[in-house]
């Protein structure tokens, strides 16, 4: 299994919007492509940064859906809520 780790810092008031959006995501293009479960964290020290862990059945599923045309729309949409991407990790789950 591969995780993905990310964090966003997200623009004022748009937080909602951000977990709609990636929940949209998550359940309707993500999930038919290997996608094994995401959780959204709320950071609680900095004001509008979220993380979002995505756990793959391999690291070929989310490229494959990375490359899709309507994931690169759904970045497109994304952009607008998302002031920037802050730290990205790649994991290979152990336990």
């Amino acid at each position: 299994m591969y995780a993905y780790i990310v964090s966003f810092k997200v623009k004022d008031g748009e937080g909602i919007t951000f977990v709609e959006l990636q929940k949209f995501e998550e359940l309707t293009n993500a999930k038919p492509a290997g996608l094994d479960h995401f959780h959204i964290f709320k950071d609680r020290i900095e004001e509008n940064k979220y993380f979002l862990v995505e756990y793959w059945n391999s690291k070929a599923d989310k490229d494959k859906l990375e490359a899709s045309k309507e994931h690169q729309l759904f970045h497109e949409h994304r952009k607008l809520v998302i002031e920037k991407k802050c730290e990205t990790y790649e994991c290979d789950v152990v336990i």
